[in-house]
C-alpha cells in the first residue's frame, strides 16, 4: 500500500470532528495546512515502527543464518555432502532475505529524509 494510502483526508476528518463541524474542505488553505501536519505525523510514526520491523527481522534472519552455516560446517565434517548442499542453498535463501531487508532499510531511511 502506498504512503499516501496510509493516512487519508478520511482518516484525517475521523481524528479531527471539530474540524468537520466547521465544515473546512479538503481544497481550502486551512484543511491543506492541517492536513499535511498531521499526515507528516502520522507517516513518520509509521515509518519509524516499519524501521523497528525490517531490524527484527535482520536479526532473526541473521540468526537463523548462523545456526544453518553451523549445521553445514557439522555435515561437512562428518561428509555428508548432499545434505550439507541442501543446507547450503538454505543458507543463501537467509542471504537474499537479509539483501532485501537491507534495500528496504535504505529505501525507508530515503523516504525519512523527506518528511
Amino acid at each position: 500500500m502506498a504512503l499516501n494510502q496510509r493516512y487519508t483526508w478520511a482518516d484525517f476528518m475521523k481524528e479531527h470532528p471539530d474540524l468537520k463541524k466547521k465544515g473546512v474542505k479538503r481544497t481550502s488553505p486551512e484543511g491543506k495546512k492541517a492536513f499535511e501536519a498531521a499526515y507528516k505525523q502520522k507517516i513518520k510514526a509509521y515509518l519509524s515502527e516499519r524501521v523497528e520491523l525490517v531490524n527484527k527481522l535482520k536479526k532473526m534472519a541473521q540468526e537463523k543464518r548462523k545456526t544453518l552455516t553451523e549445521k553445514v560446517s557439522t555435515l561437512q565434517k562428518a561428509k555428508n555432502f548432499s545434505t550439507a548442499k541442501i543446507y547450503q542453498e538454505k543458507v543463501g535463501a537467509q542471504d537474499i532475505w537479509l539483501t532485501r531487508l537491507e534495500d528496504q532499510a535504505a529505501r525507508i531511511k530515503v523516504l525519512q529524509k523527506g518528511f
